[in-house]
């Protein structure tokens, strides 16, 4: 069971379309019901709700440039947003090949 986010948060990770999640959307009261299920699916994505008070210091460790890429090189929430990055690839080729029946796989 995922522990509970609690408090006035915000999402520093990346977009997860399909689910209206988007890098700066601030809970005040806790993150929505919803989220949790995906949370079960992609614990990592429970690190990237960061205090409010906290978003100075995360910001600097992710390094996000003006195109919204992530550019930081260590530290946890780099870690958490690259575990993210690679369940939302691994998630849209699954989607792709059971639309299309064809396997499509990414090297990085």
């Amino acid at each position: 069971m995922t522990a509970r986010i609690e408090g006035q948060v915000i999402y520093v990770g990346p977009h997860v379309r399909g689910i209206g999640l988007q890098r700066g959307a601030i809970y005040r009261n806790g993150i929505s019901e919803s989220l949790y299920q995906w949370i079960e699916k992609c614990p990592a994505m429970a690190g990237l709700f960061v205090p409010i008070g906290q978003l100075g210091e995360v910001a600097k460790e992710l390094a996000i440039d003006y195109a919204g890429n992530m550019r930081g090189n260590d530290g946890k929430h780099v870690t958490f947003y690259r575990e993210v990055q690679h369940w939302l690839a691994e998630r849209a080729a699954k989607q792709q090949q059971s639309n299309t029946g064809v396997q499509v796989i990414h090297h990085a």
